[in-house]
């Protein structure tokens, strides 16, 4: 096992930047890679998801989070610094895709080491006690693949409740959507391990790296430039947003690639404002400047957003 050094960075677009220079450029062969970091506050959506329908309203017209989309599929999570990110980099196999066992199995021993008997359910996520603790997913590109997962260490609960928490207006979508589940911390469990930190030295001693990967210069520049250029990019967080009706205040919403296409009203058709809004981004910037010029832009923002 090799261990990836990410010069303790925890921009969620630099990590899953780095995940995606790892599954398309690693050399697997006869070696796997792992690694693992931290985030500050974002919230992920898997590679299909609609973000309209996965993240609460509320944390989008606010945008106290960081939006990022991964390449992998698999549901929308929430993470934050009392949140510890694992990934496996292996070569390609049959017998790998899906089967989270043989990667998590590290994980599973570890915690089992530390005080917490962890299992893992038919979904393949990482329980403790009958409760998530752990998400997991996969990417391949047929030349690598990666299994990567979450371990919920103290992460803010309540946030990640009221994030991802349903929309209390109907959202309507074809992508795929999360399965929620009773989620807790691992921190109270676990025997001398009083930090993520620690937890992330806690596992990376119990892998037994044979060596510790650095990148070079010239990767760590390709890194940035992606993590800048398309994890943080519009086009990705929202724009691979499939296909989403919103329904709002006796209003339809149609959303395609993160752009507003359509408005159909119940009632009162407001021919200039489903003009004004047309075409573009549907998020609380662009609506905001878009309805900037109208008395009542506060009032007709909340509706529309």
């Amino acid at each position: 096992m090799i261990l990836v050094d990410n010069r303790n960075v925890t921009d969620p677009y630099i990590n899953l930047a780095i995940e995606e220079y790892l599954v398309r450029h690693a050399d697997c062969k006869d070696k796997d890679y792992l690694f693992l970091y931290i985030n500050e506050p974002c919230i992920v959506l898997g590679k299909n998801q609609s973000i309209y329908k996965e993240v609460n309203f509320d944390f989008l017209r606010s945008n106290q989070l960081k939006l990022c989309r991964r390449i992998s599929g698999g549901g929308t999570v929430y993470q934050d610094k009392g949140n510890l990110n694992f990934t496996f980099i292996t070569s390609f196999a049959n017998e790998k895709v899906n089967n989270y066992k043989i990667f998590n199995q590290l994980i599973i021993d570890a915690l089992m080491q530390a005080g917490v008997e962890a299992t893992m359910d038919a979904r393949n996520n990482i329980l403790y006690n009958g409760q998530k603790i752990s998400g997991n997913a996969q990417f391949t590109d047929r030349k690598n693949l990666i299994s990567h997962g979450t371990l919920l260490f103290n992460a803010d609960l309540d946030l990640l409740r009221n994030s991802l928490k349903e929309n209390e207006f109907p959202v309507f979508t074809k992508a795929p959507q999360s399965v929620r589940s009773g989620v807790t911390n691992i921190q109270p469990y676990l025997k001398g391990i009083s930090t993520t930190e620690e937890l992330k030295d806690f596992i990376s001693a119990y892998a037994k790296p044979e060596k510790i990967f650095q990148f070079k210069e010239n990767e760590w520049n390709e890194i940035q430039k992606s993590a800048t250029e398309k994890f943080q990019s519009y086009e990705w967080v929202y724009g691979r947003s499939p296909q989403t009706k919103i329904t709002k205040s006796e209003m339809m919403i149609n959303v395609e690639d993160g752009i507003v296409t359509e408005l159909q009203f119940a009632h009162n058709r407001d021919i200039q404002l489903a003009k004004a809004l047309t075409g573009v981004k549907y998020c609380a910037t662009e609506i905001r400047k878009a309805l900037s010029e109208r008395a009542n832009c506060e009032q007709l923002f909340q509706m529309i957003f």
